[in-house]
């Protein structure tokens, strides 16, 4: 039996709204001597001719913004979870150095993460079909303009940068996967055994690195070493039933999903957060849950909102236990093959 947390978890990830509005030591505006510094790791960084994939940490010298890069770390991993930089000159950069300028950056945090079938290492966030992710299983929220339900994505570390905006909406939302975890152990304790029980998890048209199957087992808590880590994502649960032999939700289920949505939505709770061109927001995904409001984009494509996305690892494995954790994405040699 796995072990299971049944004490309120007291770290620093398990804030509320009111104390981040009191507390804004997450938001952090880059000094003009650090975007000097990111100019001119651009700079050496594309000296090299190498593709961005193959660019490390070594390739982008921070000789000041390294030190702050490893409190970024710790804050995110043992801190409150999260933090929101400003500043980046996006604008004043072509689209190679805006990518060089935030994979560097990234570099120096974590190791990239494969974020789809095609094995790309760096995303982008854009609108690019009308599928509604709610009725089409295979369908992905970050290319379409549609709320996003609360979820965490597939590395220790999400990373986006704001490039542009939308016209209207599209507002990011962040809450305590460990303040929720807290909620629900004071009002239904009956219900956290259910966390630690193991799940599938659908990975809505791609496939399990490790088993190939077209999903993956994990539980939704996991609790080890004095961490509380959380992996929710409510559609990808409920729409892994469609495969044979998935064990059947219980009504106990669907409650609890239904309370940790409701929880996740409270104003107690939930953090809307400004996101404007040249930001970058850092997420830890098992302490954090993130989200976005609907949005209505601009005509012309070079104005529609767009946001660069990276999954970054750890190189530490801490957090998993015998029932939680997540493999990774099967990478396709077709399909990397066609994008390439």
């Amino acid at each position: 039996m796995a072990d299971i947390l049944r004490a309120p978890f007291e770290g620093p990830s398990a804030w509320t709204r009111d104390q981040m509005e009191r507390d804004t030591r997450w938001r952090y505006t880059l000094t003009p001597e650090e975007i000097d510094e990111i100019r001119s790791a651009v700079q050496v960084a594309a000296a090299t001719g190498l593709p961005l994939e193959q660019i490390t940490a070594a390739h982008f010298p921070l000789r000041t913004l390294k030190a702050r890069i490893r409190r970024l770390a710790v804050e995110l991993e043992d801190g409150r979870g999260f933090e929101l930089w400003s500043g980046l000159p996006v604008h004043e950069w072509t689209i190679e150095e805006r990518s060089l300028a935030y994979w560097g950056l990234g570099r120096h945090l974590g190791q990239p993460v494969v974020q789809n079938a095609r094995g790309e290492l760096f995303g982008h966030v854009t609108d690019t079909t009308s599928t509604d992710p709610q009725t089409n299983a295979n369908s992905r929220f970050y290319h379409t303009n549609h709320a996003a339900p609360f979820h965490v994505d597939g590395a220790d570390i999400v990373g986006l940068m704001c490039v542009r905006t939308a016209r209207e909406g599209g507002a990011s939302l962040v809450v305590s996967s460990t303040s929720i975890y807290n909620r629900l152990l004071r009002d239904h304790p009956d219900l956290i055994e259910l966390l630690y029980q193991p799940l599938w998890f659908d990975h809505r048209g791609e496939r399990n690195a490790v088993t190939g199957e077209p999903y993956w087992v994990t539980s939704i808590a996991g609790w080890t070493g004095g961490k509380l880590s959380i992996m929710y994502l409510r559609n990808f649960i409920e729409s892994a039933q469609r495969y044979d032999g998935a064990p059947a939700l219980t009504d106990a289920h669907r409650r609890l999903l239904e309370l940790v949505d409701t929880y996740a939505q409270s104003q107690e709770l939930l953090l809307p957060m400004s996101f404007q061109p040249g930001d970058i927001q850092w997420l830890n995904n098992h302490v954090t849950l993130h989200s976005r409001t609907g949005f209505t984009d601009w005509d012309s494509p070079e104005q529609k909102r767009w946001l660069m996305r990276l999954w970054l690892n750890q190189f530490e494995r801490d957090r998993d236990t015998d029932t939680y954790g997540f493999h990774g994405i099967q990478v396709d040699a077709a399909s990397r093959a066609v994008s390439a």
